[in-house]
């Protein structure tokens, strides 16, 4: 399996596990050491990266309405694979919210060791722009 499908399979397990909150199914995505890089600070070892993502989703994405994730197709170059993806959110009361960035991940073999995300600047604007005229509305 390349790890373009790999990865496919992985967003899938992702997006079913956003769905029922079962997060063992992409445990096996990832190797023990795994890394993720995402905001201010690292996590390091697959049940940090697991935490880190949880605590991503409950943080933003379950506080919305409804989340709608749009992927581009991947490039790879080796062992590293690099994806762009935008996602809109709606909230009730609120204009939607669209950030976008691109998400990196780093295989070894058939398991993540490395994923990083960044957001594009104007993401990173229009996501302090919209936290600070509507966050109030978030319940997390």
């Amino acid at each position: 399996m390349s790890i373009a499908d790999r990865y496919q399979a992985y967003v899938d397990a992702f997006e079913a596990t956003y769905e029922d909150d079962d997060w063992s199914r992409i445990e096996g995505y990832f190797t023990e050491n795994a890394v993720y890089e995402a905001g201010p600070e690292d996590a390091i070892g697959r049940d940090a990266v697991m935490a880190k993502l949880k605590g991503s989703i409950n943080g933003m994405d379950r506080q919305m309405d409804s989340r709608t994730p749009n992927f581009q197709a991947p490039e790879v170059d080796g062992n590293t694979l690099k994806m762009s993806w935008q996602v809109t959110y709606t909230k009730a009361g609120c204009p939607d919210l669209v950030i976008s960035g691109s998400e990196t991940a780093v295989f070894d073999g058939d398991r993540i060791s490395s994923l990083r995300d960044e957001f594009d600047p104007s993401a990173e604007a229009a996501l302090g722009q919209w936290m600070t005229a509507h966050g109030d509305k978030l319940t997390g």
